[in-house]
């Protein structure tokens, strides 16, 4: 099974250039992708004000079909960042990735 993460990065994530494959691993029947978010900053939905400051890393598990009779999964780090405006509601803000987890992009190859 192909490891290099560039042949991944284009097949996995074509077309969506906010994300970095990191490492593909192949190991007891499937495949693993960890990419990174490379998002600088995020919009705070409630107030709009543009924010860059990290407050916390997390992981996404995002599970597909079999791929070539191997489980698939992408682990996905995302960067979640301060709301800086006082007087907003919403402390934390994360990028939408929705390409990559919502149900639309489910790169299933059948």
């Amino acid at each position: 099974m192909q490891t290099n993460t560039s042949f991944w990065d284009s097949l996995v994530f074509d077309g969506i250039d906010d994300v970095d494959v990191e490492a593909v691993t192949a190991l007891f029947g499937t495949v693993e992708v960890v990419a990174w978010g490379r998002v600088a900053g995020e919009e705070c939905p409630d107030c709009g004000r543009f924010s860059d400051r990290v407050h916390d890393r997390y992981r996404r598990r995002l599970k597909d079909l079999p791929l070539a009779e191997q489980g698939f999964v992408i682990l996905l780090v995302v960067r979640r960042f301060i709301c800086g405006a006082a007087d907003c509601p919403r402390r934390t803000t994360e990028p939408s990735t929705a390409p990559v987890n919502s149900p639309a992009y489910a790169p299933s190859w059948r």
